[in-house]
């Protein structure tokens, strides 16, 4: 077992897509590994109390500082003493792995790189961030937004620097890592970029026999991805199927932590769209649904909801940007982009639910094959001892 450093934001009883997928490398790594762990304290909230967290040998902290007017917002900067402190633990632990949890603290990686030149130094690229602020950008390029252009600017010169770096990069997204390829990898590059999907964990959870009478919006309410696709539910799809909701007495259910003052006033609105707001159980609320829906226009990497929703045997209606990144069939999953075939596909589902069991079926069975945690863990571990980096001079 190899000594390693683990370094990521707070995740063990927190919520969220990118905490699932820390809590899955977690439980990869430490399996394998004789692994510290390095927890970020972000500078804005310091004193946040986190939950304990369980599996590593020693338990560090680093607090993050003000980030710089030149590197994009969401790249994290720290102090000269915090930076003096990670230092000194790398001469003491000599570690012979470094294993990061998104870019956004790249700084360590630099140093980790200095001070243990043989180091095997892992980036995991939940998301692709250049291209994220660029959907966001090019979906509304009105003077408003104009925050998602110039962060756009700066993420293509950090990616540019980033990904030319001697590291394993792991991307949730194949089609991103060619981008990333494309648009920032020179000749004599001497790292390596791969995939490391996300997870499923096979679900113990009792499957109802009978479905209520909802359709299933759900995720964090708050995030840029998900309030533009509430928006496009319900200002393009929702006016073309109302009627037929109605008519069969039917709701979309929107569930999800954060909801934001704009998505109550448009909810009010749509007879037929029931706010709920943060649910206890999550995994009860998608199994009880007909059906899932997940109408997103901006996004990077995979979305972890469309696991979720698999392991509960549970049809999916999606976007192709919303599905990118996944191998399912099209009698696995529903992929739609335009607001009148999206509408037109739930109201398929809507009148053959035999068709929606079917795909739930399907999509689970084809999630069990390809995304099953131990088998992607099993890819993650051969990948970090069978690489070979050049080494650093």
């Amino acid at each position: 077992m190899g000594k390693m450093l683990y370094i990521d934001n707070p995740f063990q009883g927190e919520k969220g897509g990118d905490k699932n997928r820390s809590k899955f490398i977690w439980q990869a790594l430490k399996d394998q590994f004789d692994v510290d762990l390095m927890i970020i304290k972000n500078y804005q909230n310091p004193d946040y109390q986190y939950q304990p967290h369980t599996g590593q040998k020693d338990l560090y902290e680093i607090t993050s500082t003000k980030p710089g007017l030149i590197k994009p917002e969401a790249i994290l900067k720290f102090s000269t003493q915090e930076l003096k402190k990670f230092e000194n633990l790398l001469k003491q632990k000599q570690y012979e792995y470094i294993f990061i949890r998104f870019a956004a603290p790249y700084a360590l990686a630099d140093l980790a790189a200095k001070i243990l030149p043989k180091a095997k130094i892992v980036f995991d690229i939940d998301m692709l961030m250049s291209r994220l602020t660029k959907l966001s950008w090019e979906l509304k390029p009105t003077l408003r937004n104009r925050y998602f252009y110039i962060q756009n600017r700066k993420f293509i010169q950090f990616e540019k620097e980033l990904f030319n770096k001697p590291y394993l990069f792991l991307f949730t997204n194949y089609l991103e890592m060619e981008m990333a390829k494309k648009n920032s990898v020179k000749p004599n590059f001497k790292g390596k970029l791969s995939v490391l999907p996300n997870v499923m964990r096979e679900s113990n959870y009792p499957f109802p026999e009978v479905k209520k009478s909802y359709v299933l919006f759900f995720g964090t309410l708050n995030s840029a991805a998900n309030s533009d696709a509430f928006e496009f539910l319900a200002d393009d799809i929702y006016p073309l199927i109302e009627a037929k909701l109605k008519e069969m007495n039917i709701t979309i259910r929107i569930v999800g932590r954060n909801k934001t003052a704009a998505i109550e006033q448009k909810a009010n609105t749509k007879p037929q769209i029931d706010l709920i707001g943060e649910v206890d159980d999550i995994d009860k609320e998608i199994a009880e649904s007909l059906f899932t829906i997940l109408p997103i226009r901006i996004a990077s990497g995979t979305r972890t909801r469309i696991l979720e929703a698999a392991n509960l045997k549970t049809a999916v209606i999606s976007t192709t940007i919303g599905a990118e990144g996944f191998e399912f069939e099209s009698d696995e999953i529903i992929i739609k982009d335009i607001a009148v075939e999206f509408a037109e596909e739930m109201v398929k589902l809507l009148d053959n639910p035999n068709i929606a069991k079917q795909m739930g079926e399907k999509i689970l069975q084809k999630s069990k094959e390809k995304y099953l945690d131990n088998v992607v863990a099993k890819n993650l571990i051969e990948q970090i001892k069978c690489w070979n980096p050049e080494r650093r001079k």
